[in-house]
């Protein structure tokens, strides 16, 4: 490692890896190191970049990938073969790696394939390790386009390497391949026609959540191959049925999430009780968990650019059930159409603070953000606030001074703090992204106290069978208490990133189009 190299912020994690997808059909990723080979050797070391210009993500690649829109994106761990064929290979070479280091320790994790799935019906895996296609496969006949994939085990598993790959389709089926040989195991019927919209597979990988456009969330047995449970959104409308936008798992598997419409609902997996029902004030397109042992919480990203952070607990038995600690850490725009302001993704970062998402906006921008200001508001709470204002009433004179100097250091204190952004070209569209990291995560031994209690629970996953009654909060009342992060419209991007990016994109463009007109002739 270069000593040169500045000193990391410890709320980032050791390594992270960022691919975004667009309308256009072209994949590109963002890293946290870069690649350099050295004269006197094959293999390729890496290296952390130079962070003295407080940028954390340098462009690694842009490429295009599919002929349609990017429809969906996930990232496995390296350990496993990440393209067709036998996985022997892969691992006997990672494996050698972790082996020969310098220091005899076992080398960090690194990110393995990349799943993408397109509007042209394919579904094309990548080797993030040399940065090249790795195969190619189509969805089975009269399933329609992938609408969104899922490794599982997830990359955030503990669990080890995936085995298997779920794909959601348009058919409303999902298809389950192994991921050693890519055949189908299991093509799975439970939504209607209108599709798969999201899914999401447990971090110990042996069972799944769905969401489709038919308004169903499905629970899959992915042991048996077979559908477990099925909760019916009550729809607002007789004619149109409410579509599941996003769906997501916590860190531990205890607990889920889903949103559909302007709702957020997240769910105890064990007791089947809500945690949350909320509504918010414009369509909520993606959620993420993000939290510690102080507490776990929902980041939202909605059309209106806002970015909202909610608290998802147990209610206490003196509390309201319209009583809900939330804060809007950023501010939705002030226009009738938010346009390229409207939060199109956000993604949670393992390792780091804990705290950590990554965001993507209609305009072309991904930013790193940091919401753990937002959760400490919260933590404080109006009750903290109330007595530290009667322990400063309380104080000398000769304290009021110091007193003042505090209460405008806690005004000054903001909900998210941007790390890093960085713009996809000029007019690109993304449609998805995912995150890969590793970090050391100070809340390793926390969760594995709990994987025990994982386990237990997910026998009574079953027994979830009757909806909770919906406990909402008044957002107009919450919101108001907790201060907000205005809306920065004068975001700051590196220039040279910018222009390659431009340069990058427009050449992956270039190819795609003579490989159409190839094709055409």
């Amino acid at each position: 490692m270069d000593e040169s190299i500045t000193e990391t912020n410890p709320a980032i994690p050791t390594r992270l890896v960022i691919v975004a997808g667009t309308y256009d059909g072209v994949l590109a990723g963002w890293d946290t190191v870069e690649h350099v080979r050295e004269q006197d050797k094959n293999d390729i070391e890496l290296k952390l970049l130079r962070r003295n210009d407080g940028r954390y993500l340098k462009l690694s690649f842009a490429m295009a990938a599919h002929e349609g829109s990017v429809r969906c994106l996930d990232i496995a761990s390296a350990g496993a073969a990440p393209s067709g064929g036998s996985g022997d290979a892969s691992s006997k070479k990672v494996k050698k790696r972790q082996r020969n280091q310098d220091d005899g320790s076992e080398a960090p994790p690194e990110p393995g394939a990349l799943l993408s799935g397109g509007f042209d019906e394919t579904i094309n895996v990548f080797n993030l390790q040399k940065h090249c296609q790795a195969g190619e496969l189509k969805t089975p006949n009269d399933l329609g386009s992938p609408l969104c994939c899922s490794f599982a085990p997830p990359c955030s598993s503990t669990s080890g390497p995936p085995t298997h790959v779920l794909i959601g389709t348009t058919s409303g089926k999902i298809v389950l391949y192994k991921k050693r040989d890519w055949s189908v195991q299991h093509v799975l019927a439970g939504h209607d026609e209108g599709g798969v919209q999201c899914l999401a597979v447990h971090p110990t990988g042996k069972m799944a959540l769905t969401g489709g456009r038919d308004g169903k969330v499905c629970l899959w047995d992915l042991m048996k191959g077979r559908l477990a449970f099925v909760y019916k959104i009550p729809s607002r409308s007789k004619i149109r049925k409410e579509t599941v936008n996003d769906i997501v798992w916590c860190d531990d598997g205890t607990r889920y999430a889903f949103c559909y419409g302007t709702k957020i609902t997240a769910r105890d997996v064990a007791s089947g009780e809500d945690l949350l029902d909320v509504e918010m004030p414009s369509r909520v397109n993606q959620i993420a968990f993000i939290g510690g042992p102080e507490g776990m919480f929902l980041a939202a990203g909605c059309d209106d650019g806002g970015l909202p952070v909610l608290e998802v607990g147990q209610l206490e038995e003196d509390e309201d059930a319209d009583t809900r600690r939330a804060i809007m850490a950023i501010e939705p725009v002030d226009k009738v159409v938010a346009g390229d302001d409207r939060l199109k993704c956000i993604r949670s970062v393992e390792g780091g603070s804990g705290f950590l998402v990554v965001t993507a906006n209609s305009g072309g921008i991904v930013s790193l953000m940091d919401l753990e200001g937002a959760a400490r508001m919260m933590l404080s709470g109006p009750d903290g606030s109330e007595e530290e204002a009667d322990s400063k009433e309380s104080e000398s004179e000769d304290d009021s001074l110091d007193s003042d100097v505090g209460s405008n250091a806690m005004e000054v204190e903001v909900a998210v703090e941007i790390l890093d952004s960085v713009r996809l070209g000029s007019g690109a569209r993304i449609t998805d992204i995912s995150v890969w990291s590793f970090g050391d995560n100070e809340m390793g031994e926390v969760i594995d106290d709990e994987e025990d209690e994982v386990e237990e629970e997910e026998e009574d996953v079953e027994e979830v069978d009757d909806e909770p009654p919906a406990r909402t909060f008044d957002k107009g009342k919450k919101f108001n208490k907790y201060q907000t992060t205005q809306r920065n419209d004068t975001l700051e991007l590196d220039a040279a990133a910018v222009e390659k990016a431009r340069k990058l994109v427009g050449q992956a463009k270039k190819k795609q189009r003579k490989q159409k007109k190839k094709k055409a002739a």
